[in-house]
C-alpha cells in the first residue's frame, strides 16, 4: 500500500521504498534543511511529502545534489536536507515548496514547519549519514550562531561510542543545526546528559525541546 500523500493531484513518480546510498557530509557545501513538527500519525504522509518535493527539486534548475530525509523515534518530526549549490538555489526551492505547502494547506501534513539554507561548518569522525546503518543518530536544531555551537565537538569527539558530527550554521547566525552518529542510541543519550552538552546545547525534555533522536529514512545521492 501506498503511503498516503498530501497532494495526490500533482503527484509525481517517486520510489517511497525506504533506502538508498549513503550521503557523504563534506564541509563548506550548503544545505537547505526543513525541520516539520508533524502529528504521530501523520508522520508516514509527511515523509512522503517530503520525498516527493525533493524527487520535483532534482528535476529541476535548482541544483539540488544529495538529500536525505529523516524522522524522529517518536515520529513528531520529518526533517529534509538537501545539499544545494549555493543561495539561487536555495531561493528556488523555498519558492516552490511555500507555493505547494500553500496550495495544500487544506490538507496539511506538518502542524508547522521551519526551512533555511545553512553552510556546513565543520566535520568530525565518520560525517556521513547511511540508512543502511544501525548506529544511534540524532539532530538538533538550535537557535544559536554556529561559533556558540562549534566548542561541542570536543565534548563529541571525546565521548564514547562517538562516531561522526556534522555542525550547520546559517548566514546570518541566528540558527544551527548539529547531525551527530554514536554506536547506539545510549551513548546519544549519556552524551546529551553529560554538563559540557547541556552547557552549550541546553537541557533535552523540555518545552523547547531541539534533541530529536532520528533515524534515516531515504537518501538521494547525485547518481540515482
Amino acid at each position: 500500500m501506498p503511503r498516503p500523500h498530501e497532494d495526490l493531484e500533482r503527484h509525481t513518480l517517486t520510489d517511497h521504498r525506504p533506502g538508498g546510498q549513503i550521503v557523504p557530509l563534506r564541509p563548506d557545501t550548503w544545505w537547505a534543511i526543513e525541520v516539520a513538527h508533524v502529528a504521530a500519525e501523520r508522520a508516514g504522509a509527511g515523509v512522503a511529502t517530503y520525498e516527493t518535493l525533493i524527487e520535483k527539486a532534482r528535476a529541476s534548475a535548482a541544483k539540488v545534489h544529495e538529500a536525505v530525509v529523516l524522522r524522529s523515534h517518536n515520529n513528531r518530526r520529518v526533517i529534509a536536507m538537501l545539499h544545494v549549490d549555493g543561495h539561487e538555489a536555495y531561493r528556488h526551492i523555498a519558492s516552490a515548496w511555500d507555493d505547494h505547502h500553500l496550495s495544500a494547506e487544506r490538507h496539511a501534513v506538518a502542524e508547522s514547519r521551519s526551512l533555511a539554507l545553512y553552510r556546513l561548518t565543520a566535520t568530525d569522525g565518520e560525517a556521513a549519514i547511511d540508512p543502511d546503518s544501525k548506529d544511534g543518530c540524532a539532530f538538533e536544531h538550535l537557535l544559536l550562531a554556529v561559533e556558540r555551537v562549534l566548542p561541542v565537538a570536543t565534548a563529541l569527539v571525546a565521548a564514547p561510542g562517538f562516531r561522526g558530527a556534522s555542525i550547520f550554521g546559517t548566514d546570518d547566525g541566528s540558527a544551527s543545526a548539529i547531525v551527530y552518529r554514536f554506536t547506539n542510541i545510549e551513548a546519544i543519550q549519556a552524551f546529551r546528559a553529560t554538563p559540557e552538552a547541556q552547557r552549550i546545547l541546553g537541557p533535552t525534555g523540555g518545552t523547547g525541546e531541539t534533541f530529536y533522536p532520528v533515524h534515516p529514512v531515504r537518501t538521494f545521492s547525485v547518481s540515482s
